[in-house]
């Protein structure tokens, strides 16, 4: 059942500089206060508070306050909506900035945040799509904490333990159920009701780059353990021509030292320690 919900709820370029202000001064001040700490460190605390802040309103708006985006699409936006795509918006303007400015992102990343700021612009601008909107956030910013908390992991050297195997295998189930499995029914749903073309066009866009995404997660995750059977191989081997059984704490251990920011790979490198 559809809720009733104010039609057309436009924002307003003052709350759209509120909110570009403030995830900028969020990151100048962990910049200052993280003074020892890299730039992509301080933007990925903001990038994590973000998808936080956003998965939780997103949830309260598809599951609470409504409309339910698998029904209900296509009509105008409420004033949460309206508030959500604002604070989004804001964000992904600075995190584009960033990303241009210090050239640390693919093509892939570029088009995925250029398409989002497209999308979320038009229904900052119109008043509409904003039931879709919110799910397509909620789906996108569900996973990007266990991407970021993968990164943390990585630069203070606790990746290769058990944690960093349950982060990563967390990252990868929940980003393939929730933008593959979710995602792909959602834009079923989507056709399916009364929506025109250009909501279709920019969900299918979005639909297309998840499943990129998906694709270079699995080369990833396919590198790196093929890389890990060949070197527990090589040791089993080795340890046959000595004449003794493998140790589990003696084989040798592969590592895939790859980056991927908001749910993609940008750079793979592959290094096998000693």
């Amino acid at each position: 059942m559809r809720l009733e919900h104010s039609e057309g709820a436009t924002g307003s370029i003052q709350a759209l500089l509120v909110s570009c202000l403030s995830w900028s001064t969020l990151y100048y001040l962990l910049c200052k206060v993280n003074s020892r700490k890299s730039n992509e460190w301080n933007i990925r605390i903001v990038t994590i508070i973000h998808a936080l802040v956003i998965t939780a309103l997103s949830m309260y708006c598809a599951y609470i306050d409504g409309p339910w985006p698998f029904t209900d699409a296509g009509g105008g936006n409420t004033k949460l909506q309206t508030f959500i795509i604002t604070l989004g918006l804001g964000y992904f303007l600075l995190d584009l900035t960033w990303c241009l400015y210090f050239q640390t992102e693919g093509h892939v990343m570029l088009l995925h945040h250029s398409l989002s700021i497209l999308g979320l612009s038009c229904c900052f601008a119109w008043g509409t799509y904003g039931t879709e909107m919110v799910a397509t956030l909620l789906g996108a910013e569900a996973t990007n904490p266990l991407l970021q908390w993968r990164w943390f992991l990585k630069q203070t050297g606790k990746h290769h333990t058990w944690l960093g195997e349950v982060v990563d295998h967390a990252f990868m189930i929940s980003f393939g159920v929730l933008r593959l499995i979710i995602g792909s029914y959602l834009l079923y749903c989507y056709y399916q009701q009364p929506t025109d073309i250009f909501g279709r066009f920019g969900g299918t866009c979005i639909y297309i780059i998840s499943w990129a995404f998906w694709f270079n997660i699995m080369q990833f995750a396919y590198k790196k353990y093929q890389k890990k059977w060949r070197a527990w191989k090589m040791s089993a081997d080795k340890a046959k021509m000595n004449g003794h059984p493998v140790k589990e704490n003696e084989q040798n251990e592969t590592h895939c030292n790859g980056m991927i920011k908001n749910g993609f790979t940008h750079h793979i490198k592959e290094k096998k320690l000693q």
